[in-house]
């Protein structure tokens, strides 16, 4: 399941990051990598609010798409 479809208030591991370069370099400065644990925060229209490893950032769809957490 990705980002986009995970409830809120809930963590989980990142398995993996499919998108293209740009936006896989993006979300690697931000922590976001296999195996690190991210909890969605809530959502907001659309736009999801992360915690990645005890920073919260804000997201849009498109980028929420892009991550494939495990189940």
């Amino acid at each position: 399941m990705t980002l986009k479809e995970a409830p809120i208030k809930t963590t989980f591991l990142i398995k993996e990051i499919i998108a293209n370069d740009k936006i896989t370099a993006f979300l690697r400065t931000l922590g976001c990598m296999d195996d690190e644990e991210i909890t969605i925060i809530s959502k907001i229209s659309n736009n999801w609010v992360i915690n990645v490893k005890d920073t919260r950032y804000a997201i849009d769809k498109n980028i929420a798409e892009c991550i494939v957490l495990c189940d």
